[in-house]
């Protein structure tokens, strides 16, 4: 008991220098925490018998019920956590946009999740629950990639990765805009134009690559409304195609 209580007290004073909380607020969060990497799941009524307290395993589940339904949380203090301590805040980074989606019961869970990359990973820094099924719109993706540049700035972003449900002639037209690269996955039978500005599918201008060849478009094609640069790997039964700008 003495080892437990003596992780919560340092994992606290960690914490207090992010989250401005009452200590009774802060210890039923490390708690929870150390929980969590106990269990390996955020089922509350696992993690009530791993949560370290004498309560009953009762009473601990009600006090995190407690924690989740009478707290609020202010998502941009988590998103300053995140930053600083992995140390992005003092270096540049790629983000990544991805969607992430299950049913837990009967109830579709869809969220649309803001990430740094970080060593082969993504760490989500923002995320944005979607209240229907599919991809987001322009709208969504925007909002939360300007939560972001609010708190974090755009001139540390050194590129925006994303894969081919990320398109649209909105979307790409404000990143354009913003003037923050990217680089974007499509869908084989997108279409663009040739060099004689004639309207092709985006693969035909890759059908001569053999596995493992790589070829970069240097100039900019017409994809929607907008002029992006086009690049396309072969793969050994697959044929890659990204958008970029520069």
């Amino acid at each position: 008991m003495k080892s437990g209580q003596l992780q919560i007290n340092e994992l606290r004073n960690i914490l207090t220098e992010h989250f401005h909380w009452h200590k009774a607020r802060l210890d039923c969060f490390v708690s929870m925490l150390l929980a969590l990497l106990a269990v390996n799941t955020v089922n509350l009524t696992q993690l009530a018998v791993s949560f370290p307290s004498r309560a009953l395993i009762s009473s601990r589940y009600r006090r995190m019920q407690r924690f989740f339904s009478e707290h609020w949380i202010d998502y941009d203090d988590v998103a300053w956590f995140i930053m600083r301590l992995f140390g992005f805040t003092d270096s540049d980074y790629y983000l990544s946009l991805d969607r992430t989606n299950w049913k837990w019961g009967k109830i579709n869970i869809n969220l649309l999740v803001l990430a740094v990359v970080y060593r082969g990973a993504a760490i989500p820094v923002y995320w944005l629950p979607l209240n229907k099924r599919g991809n987001s719109n322009s709208r969504e993706r925007i909002a939360l990639l300007k939560r972001f540049i609010d708190q974090f700035g755009r001139d540390p972003i050194k590129g925006l990765l994303a894969d081919r449900e990320f398109i649209g002639d909105q979307w790409l037209g404000w990143l354009l805009e913003q003037k923050i690269p990217f680089t974007i996955r499509i869908s084989n039978n997108c279409y663009t134009t040739n060099a004689q500005g004639e309207r092709i599918r985006v693969d035909q201008l890759f059908y001569t690559l053999k596995p493992g060849e790589e070829r970069i478009i240097r100039d900019a094609r017409k994809l929607g409304r907008h002029r992006v640069h086009i690049s396309g790997l072969r793969l050994t039964a697959e044929l890659k195609i990204e958008i970029r700008n520069y």
